[in-house]
């Protein structure tokens, strides 16, 4: 056994089921061999790999996962043209399913959780559809494929949510323009980058609004220390001219000086008192306090 890194794509037709009940042995041989006839090119076109075909199915692997994309859109195509002049019974029509990663290969078989979740995924497609998991959409061309996000989807025995995509259909009309569902699509991925536009704005401006309060509440803060540090130096200065004691009264107010040299504001509430106890120091102890 070995395993390799692969792209996988199913392929079924829709209403097989209905119509292997409803039809003779004969018309399903035909259905089947026109289903081969008209996508079998396809995938050799787009270097696909049939692996197998389990009645109206068909599993490829690709090694490109933009081939794959491109042999998907191909095939839609192709389809859509020959349904547009074929009856009814002839009438086919087909989902497509894509997922990238790594498969174990024996005896000529794909086997691994990358070909069960493929499984899954064409399982919730419907026809005419092309989805493929976000393993293909970060691999392949972009530029090449105008896709859409299908959202997140849990399938059976999967442990993790799947990204799912879906390939943008231009084929359903003739002048290029997205189907109504597709253009649906379109208008709710928009929606979508809207309101997670907004939602990060929301919260920036909550943020700045929080760092604008936590600011405030910082400078108040720092005030009530400046306060109370200034509160504290007018009463030991007080004290000191009561004691007569020059040096604590010298001492204080060089302190208190300096603690309104340090404030970046005017403060002429400070500046006042200040001038007053200088003038209260010179009168007491007959010299002049020099500022530094």
């Amino acid at each position: 056994m070995e395993t390799k890194h692969l792209t996988i794509m199913f392929t079924d037709v829709k209403g097989f089921t209905a119509r292997t009940s409803s039809s003779s042995r004969k018309e399903l041989h035909k259905m089947l061999e026109l289903h081969e006839e008209l996508i079998a090119p396809i995938f050799k076109r787009f270097r696909g790999k049939i692996v197998k075909t389990i009645g109206d199915a068909f599993m490829v692997t690709f090694y490109s996962p933009t081939d794959a994309v491109l042999c998907g859109i191909e095939i839609q195509k192709t389809l859509t043209n020959h349904n547009e002049s074929a009856e009814d019974g002839d009438r086919l029509e087909v989902r497509v399913a894509i997922n990238s990663g790594e498969v174990t290969i024996k005896n000529n078989d794909v086997f691994g959780e990358a070909v069960n979740i493929t499984a899954r995924l064409e399982g919730i497609a419907d026809a005419g559809d092309i989805y493929f998991t976000e393993s293909v959409y970060l691999a392949m061309n972009k530029s090449e494929i105008p896709t859409a996000e299908v959202g997140y989807r849990h399938f059976k025995g999967i442990p993790e949510e799947i990204k799912v995509y879906k390939v943008l259909s231009d084929w359903t009309k003739k002048k290029g323009f997205f189907s109504s569902k597709d253009k649906a699509i379109v208008r709710g991925e928009k929606k979508s980058k809207i309101w997670k536009i907004l939602k990060w704005v929301v919260i920036i401006a909550a943020v700045l609004i929080l760092l604008g309060i936590l600011a405030k509440n910082k400078q108040f803060d720092q005030q009530q220390t400046t306060q109370q540090k200034i509160d504290s130096l007018v009463t030991k200065i007080n004290t000191a001219f009561l004691k007569n004691n020059q040096q604590e009264v010298r001492q204080n107010l060089d302190a208190l000086i300096a603690l309104r040299n340090m404030q970046n504001q005017t403060n002429t509430q400070l500046d006042t008192l200040i001038d007053q106890y200088e003038t209260q120091y010179q009168d007491k102890f007959g010299s002049k306090i020099r500022r530094r």
